[in-house]
Protein backbone atom coordinates (compact mmCIF):
# COMPACT_ATOMS: atom_id res chain seq x y z
CA UNK A 1 0.00 0.00 0.00
CA UNK A 2 1.48 3.24 -0.83
CA UNK A 3 1.53 6.09 1.23
CA UNK A 4 -1.45 8.31 -0.57
CA UNK A 5 -3.42 5.27 -0.74
CA UNK A 6 -3.43 4.84 2.83
CA UNK A 7 -3.66 8.92 3.77
CA UNK A 8 -6.91 8.96 1.52
CA UNK A 9 -8.54 5.73 3.68
CA UNK A 10 -7.54 7.17 6.80
CA UNK A 11 -11.00 9.25 7.77
CA UNK A 12 -13.25 6.13 6.36
CA UNK A 13 -10.49 4.32 9.08
CA UNK A 14 -11.29 6.82 11.53
CA UNK A 15 -15.44 6.83 11.24
CA UNK A 16 -15.47 3.16 10.84
CA UNK A 17 -16.01 2.54 7.01
CA UNK A 18 -13.35 0.54 6.20
CA UNK A 19 -13.82 -3.79 5.75
CA UNK A 20 -11.70 -5.49 7.88
CA UNK A 21 -9.20 -6.24 5.68
CA UNK A 22 -8.61 -2.71 4.39
CA UNK A 23 -8.60 -1.28 8.07
CA UNK A 24 -5.75 -4.13 9.12
CA UNK A 25 -3.97 -2.79 5.38
CA UNK A 26 -4.02 1.19 6.87
CA UNK A 27 -3.05 0.07 10.36
CA UNK A 28 0.15 -2.13 9.18
CA UNK A 29 1.10 0.48 6.60
CA UNK A 30 0.86 2.83 9.38
CA UNK A 31 2.65 0.91 11.82
CA UNK A 32 5.65 0.47 8.99
CA UNK A 33 5.42 4.84 7.77
CA UNK A 34 6.30 7.10 10.51
CA UNK A 35 4.85 9.56 8.19
CA UNK A 36 1.67 7.63 7.90
CA UNK A 37 1.70 7.02 11.50
CA UNK A 38 1.70 10.74 12.63
CA UNK A 39 -1.33 11.52 10.06
CA UNK A 40 -3.55 9.47 11.85
CA UNK A 41 -2.64 10.22 14.53
CA UNK A 42 -3.12 13.70 13.75
CA UNK A 43 -6.31 12.94 12.29
CA UNK A 44 -7.62 10.79 15.36
CA UNK A 45 -6.66 13.46 17.70
CA UNK A 46 -9.11 16.41 16.02
CA UNK A 47 -11.78 13.89 15.75
CA UNK A 48 -11.40 13.34 19.51
CA UNK A 49 -11.56 17.27 20.45
CA UNK A 50 -14.30 17.44 18.15
CA UNK A 51 -16.59 14.73 19.74
CA UNK A 52 -15.89 16.08 23.10
CA UNK A 53 -17.04 19.58 21.78
CA UNK A 54 -20.36 20.56 23.38
CA UNK A 55 -23.13 21.58 21.23
CA UNK A 56 -23.83 25.07 20.56
CA UNK A 57 -27.40 26.55 20.10
CA UNK A 58 -28.24 29.99 18.26
CA UNK A 59 -28.42 32.97 20.76
CA UNK A 60 -32.46 34.21 20.71
CA UNK A 61 -31.02 37.54 18.96
CA UNK A 62 -29.32 35.97 16.32
CA UNK A 63 -32.25 33.64 15.53
CA UNK A 64 -34.22 36.83 15.93
CA UNK A 65 -32.00 38.56 13.21
CA UNK A 66 -31.95 35.81 10.38
CA UNK A 67 -35.37 35.47 10.71
CA UNK A 68 -36.04 39.35 9.94
CA UNK A 69 -33.35 38.96 6.78
CA UNK A 70 -35.24 35.90 5.38
CA UNK A 71 -38.36 37.57 5.64
CA UNK A 72 -36.96 40.98 3.84
CA UNK A 73 -35.16 39.09 1.29
CA UNK A 74 -38.44 36.77 0.54
CA UNK A 75 -40.38 40.11 0.49
CA UNK A 76 -38.03 41.83 -2.16
CA UNK A 77 -38.08 38.37 -4.45
CA UNK A 78 -40.35 39.04 -7.61
CA UNK A 79 -40.63 35.67 -9.51
CA UNK A 80 -39.45 35.72 -13.02
CA UNK A 81 -37.43 38.99 -12.36
CA UNK A 82 -35.41 37.87 -9.31
CA UNK A 83 -34.58 34.73 -10.36
CA UNK A 84 -33.13 36.21 -14.03
CA UNK A 85 -30.41 37.92 -11.50
CA UNK A 86 -29.90 34.75 -9.50
CA UNK A 87 -26.00 33.55 -9.88
CA UNK A 88 -25.75 30.50 -11.92
CA UNK A 89 -24.70 28.18 -9.48
CA UNK A 90 -28.30 28.51 -7.55
CA UNK A 91 -29.75 26.57 -10.27
CA UNK A 92 -26.80 23.57 -10.22
CA UNK A 93 -28.73 20.28 -9.71
CA UNK A 94 -28.11 18.39 -7.18
CA UNK A 95 -25.46 16.14 -8.63
CA UNK A 96 -23.11 18.67 -9.50
CA UNK A 97 -23.98 20.77 -6.31
CA UNK A 98 -22.97 17.38 -4.35
CA UNK A 99 -19.39 17.38 -6.79
CA UNK A 100 -18.61 21.15 -5.63
CA UNK A 101 -18.90 19.63 -2.33
CA UNK A 102 -16.76 16.88 -2.83
CA UNK A 103 -14.26 18.89 -4.20
CA UNK A 104 -14.22 21.92 -1.83
CA UNK A 105 -13.88 18.68 0.75
CA UNK A 106 -10.86 17.16 -0.87
CA UNK A 107 -9.39 20.97 -1.38
CA UNK A 108 -9.40 21.31 2.44
CA UNK A 109 -8.06 17.70 3.52
CA UNK A 110 -5.19 17.69 0.68
CA UNK A 111 -4.26 21.01 0.29
CA UNK A 112 -0.78 21.66 2.43
CA UNK A 113 -0.94 23.25 5.86
CA UNK A 114 -0.04 26.79 6.43
CA UNK A 115 3.71 27.84 5.96
CA UNK A 116 5.63 28.69 8.96
CA UNK A 117 5.43 32.58 7.85
CA UNK A 118 1.10 32.13 7.91
CA UNK A 119 1.22 30.34 11.43
CA UNK A 120 -0.53 32.71 13.83
CA UNK A 121 -3.48 34.00 11.23
CA UNK A 122 -7.03 33.09 11.13
CA UNK A 123 -8.61 34.96 8.11
CA UNK A 124 -6.30 37.84 8.45
CA UNK A 125 -6.31 38.43 12.29
CA UNK A 126 -3.42 37.75 14.36
CA UNK A 127 -3.23 35.03 16.52
CA UNK A 128 -1.71 36.39 20.28
CA UNK A 129 1.86 35.58 20.53
CA UNK A 130 1.55 33.37 23.10
CA UNK A 131 -0.48 31.06 20.40
CA UNK A 132 2.23 31.53 17.56
CA UNK A 133 2.23 28.06 15.96
CA UNK A 134 -0.90 26.61 17.49
CA UNK A 135 -3.58 25.17 14.96
CA UNK A 136 -6.74 26.59 14.96
CA UNK A 137 -9.45 24.23 15.63
CA UNK A 138 -12.14 26.17 14.42
CA UNK A 139 -13.99 29.20 15.54
CA UNK A 140 -17.08 28.58 18.31
CA UNK A 141 -18.41 32.13 18.62
CA UNK A 142 -18.74 35.38 16.86
CA UNK A 143 -20.42 38.35 17.18
CA UNK A 144 -20.04 41.25 14.73
CA UNK A 145 -21.31 44.96 16.03
CA UNK A 146 -23.37 45.87 13.04
CA UNK A 147 -22.87 50.14 14.09
CA UNK A 148 -19.25 49.83 13.64
CA UNK A 149 -16.43 46.97 11.92
CA UNK A 150 -15.75 45.39 15.25
CA UNK A 151 -16.06 42.13 15.35
CA UNK A 152 -15.34 39.74 18.58
CA UNK A 153 -15.06 36.57 18.40
CA UNK A 154 -13.42 32.98 20.55
CA UNK A 155 -11.17 30.33 18.75
CA UNK A 156 -10.03 26.95 19.91
CA UNK A 157 -6.74 25.80 18.92
CA UNK A 158 -4.59 22.94 19.12
CA UNK A 159 -1.13 22.53 20.66
CA UNK A 160 1.58 19.62 20.00
CA UNK A 161 3.23 18.87 22.91
CA UNK A 162 5.90 15.86 24.01
CA UNK A 163 6.48 14.72 27.68
CA UNK A 164 9.72 12.47 28.47
CA UNK A 165 10.53 10.20 31.58
CA UNK A 166 9.39 6.43 32.39
CA UNK A 167 5.97 5.05 32.93
CA UNK A 168 5.94 5.46 36.54
CA UNK A 169 5.45 9.64 35.99
CA UNK A 170 1.37 9.77 36.48
CA UNK A 171 1.20 12.26 33.50
CA UNK A 172 3.14 9.80 31.15
CA UNK A 173 0.71 7.00 32.65
CA UNK A 174 -2.35 8.62 31.83
CA UNK A 175 -1.62 9.13 28.26
CA UNK A 176 -0.40 5.72 28.07
CA UNK A 177 -3.43 4.31 29.08
CA UNK A 178 -5.56 6.30 26.79
CA UNK A 179 -3.55 5.46 24.32
CA UNK A 180 -4.07 1.69 24.92
CA UNK A 181 -7.97 2.36 24.87
CA UNK A 182 -8.16 4.84 22.50
CA UNK A 183 -5.64 4.40 19.60
CA UNK A 184 -7.00 3.06 16.62
CA UNK A 185 -3.40 2.51 15.67
CA UNK A 186 -2.25 -1.38 17.10
CA UNK A 187 1.24 -0.67 17.01
CA UNK A 188 1.33 2.42 19.06
CA UNK A 189 -1.16 0.50 21.35
CA UNK A 190 1.05 -2.26 21.42
CA UNK A 191 3.80 -0.01 22.64
CA UNK A 192 1.47 1.59 25.35
CA UNK A 193 0.93 -1.96 26.72
CA UNK A 194 4.35 -2.65 26.54
CA UNK A 195 5.12 0.43 28.42
CA UNK A 196 2.03 -0.14 31.03
CA UNK A 197 3.25 -3.78 31.92
CA UNK A 198 6.62 -2.57 33.56
CA UNK A 199 3.91 -0.97 35.64
CA UNK A 200 1.71 -3.31 36.40
CA UNK A 201 1.38 -3.08 39.79
CA UNK A 202 -0.12 0.32 39.72
CA UNK A 203 -4.13 0.57 39.41
CA UNK A 204 -4.25 2.38 36.43
CA UNK A 205 -1.83 0.09 34.36
CA UNK A 206 -3.65 -2.74 35.56
CA UNK A 207 -6.54 -1.69 35.10
CA UNK A 208 -5.61 -0.79 31.09
CA UNK A 209 -4.28 -4.33 30.83
CA UNK A 210 -7.05 -5.78 32.17
CA UNK A 211 -9.22 -4.22 29.53
CA UNK A 212 -7.10 -4.90 26.28
CA UNK A 213 -6.94 -8.39 27.54
CA UNK A 214 -10.90 -8.59 27.17
CA UNK A 215 -11.72 -6.42 24.73
CA UNK A 216 -8.68 -5.51 22.53
CA UNK A 217 -9.52 -6.85 18.73
CA UNK A 218 -5.97 -7.00 17.94
CA UNK A 219 -4.60 -10.63 18.95
CA UNK A 220 -0.81 -9.53 19.72
CA UNK A 221 -2.35 -6.65 22.09
CA UNK A 222 -3.89 -9.43 23.78
CA UNK A 223 -0.81 -11.50 23.72
CA UNK A 224 1.27 -9.29 25.48
CA UNK A 225 -1.32 -8.17 28.20
CA UNK A 226 -2.26 -11.39 29.39
CA UNK A 227 1.67 -11.50 29.46
CA UNK A 228 2.44 -8.78 31.64
CA UNK A 229 -0.88 -9.72 33.83
CA UNK A 230 0.82 -13.27 34.92
CA UNK A 231 3.08 -11.75 38.07
CA UNK A 232 -0.28 -10.87 39.23
CA UNK A 233 -2.16 -14.00 38.43
CA UNK A 234 -1.00 -15.88 41.73
CA UNK A 235 -2.38 -13.35 44.30
CA UNK A 236 -4.87 -11.55 42.44
CA UNK A 237 -8.81 -13.18 41.69
CA UNK A 238 -9.93 -10.62 39.51
CA UNK A 239 -6.89 -10.56 37.11
CA UNK A 240 -6.80 -14.72 37.57
CA UNK A 241 -10.73 -14.46 36.11
CA UNK A 242 -9.47 -12.61 33.47
CA UNK A 243 -7.37 -14.86 32.23
CA UNK A 244 -9.42 -17.72 32.78
CA UNK A 245 -12.38 -16.02 30.59
CA UNK A 246 -9.44 -15.68 28.27
CA UNK A 247 -8.42 -19.12 27.67
CA UNK A 248 -12.12 -20.18 27.75
CA UNK A 249 -13.34 -17.75 24.58
CA UNK A 250 -11.08 -16.07 22.95
CA UNK A 251 -10.67 -16.57 19.50
CA UNK A 252 -6.98 -16.94 18.66
CA UNK A 253 -5.30 -20.30 20.05
CA UNK A 254 -2.09 -18.57 20.70
CA UNK A 255 -3.53 -16.21 22.99
CA UNK A 256 -5.08 -19.02 24.63
CA UNK A 257 -1.89 -21.12 24.90
CA UNK A 258 -0.27 -18.15 26.69
CA UNK A 259 -2.71 -17.93 29.60
CA UNK A 260 -2.41 -22.00 29.73
CA UNK A 261 1.02 -20.76 30.74
CA UNK A 262 0.22 -17.88 33.04
CA UNK A 263 -2.15 -19.88 34.92
CA UNK A 264 0.09 -22.50 35.34
CA UNK A 265 3.18 -20.90 36.36
CA UNK A 266 0.65 -19.12 39.23
CA UNK A 267 0.16 -22.67 40.25
CA UNK A 268 -3.12 -21.36 41.97
CA UNK A 269 -4.98 -24.89 42.85
CA UNK A 270 -8.10 -24.10 41.85
CA UNK A 271 -6.96 -23.93 38.47
CA UNK A 272 -6.26 -27.95 37.80
CA UNK A 273 -9.79 -28.88 37.26
CA UNK A 274 -9.73 -26.31 34.43
CA UNK A 275 -6.53 -27.94 32.76
CA UNK A 276 -7.82 -31.31 33.34
CA UNK A 277 -11.31 -30.52 31.38
CA UNK A 278 -9.45 -28.53 28.82
CA UNK A 279 -6.75 -31.39 28.09
CA UNK A 280 -9.19 -33.88 27.20
CA UNK A 281 -11.96 -31.84 25.54
CA UNK A 282 -10.90 -28.95 24.14
CA UNK A 283 -11.44 -28.97 19.91
CA UNK A 284 -7.28 -27.35 19.87
CA UNK A 285 -4.48 -30.14 19.93
CA UNK A 286 -2.39 -27.81 21.36
CA UNK A 287 -4.31 -26.19 24.03
CA UNK A 288 -5.41 -29.80 25.31
CA UNK A 289 -1.41 -30.89 25.19
CA UNK A 290 -0.41 -27.52 27.42
CA UNK A 291 -3.57 -28.28 29.98
CA UNK A 292 -2.41 -31.97 29.86
CA UNK A 293 1.29 -30.94 30.19
CA UNK A 294 0.34 -29.12 33.23
CA UNK A 295 -1.99 -31.72 34.52
CA UNK A 296 0.69 -34.40 34.32
CA UNK A 297 2.95 -31.73 36.38
CA UNK A 298 0.81 -31.72 39.16
CA UNK A 299 1.82 -33.71 42.59
CA UNK A 300 -0.38 -36.44 43.95
CA UNK A 301 -0.99 -33.80 46.86
CA UNK A 302 -2.83 -31.50 45.48
CA UNK A 303 -1.74 -28.13 43.93
CA UNK A 304 0.27 -28.21 40.81
CA UNK A 305 4.26 -28.15 41.61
Amino acid sequence: MTCESARQQILLLLYGELEDAARRGVEAHAHECGGCRAVLAEERRLSLLLSQRAGMEPSVDLLDRCRADLAVAIGAETAPAARARRPAWVFLSPVAAAVILALGFLAGRFLPPLGPERAGRVAGLEMPAGEAGSTVAGVSDLEADPESDRISLSYDVLRRASLEGSASDPRIRRLLVETARDSLNAGLRLEALLALSRQVEEEDARAALLRAVQEDDNPGARLMAVGALGRLAGRDSEVRGALVRALLSDGNPGVRVRAIDVLGEARSPETFPLFERLSREDPNDYVRLRSAAFVNDRPASGGIR
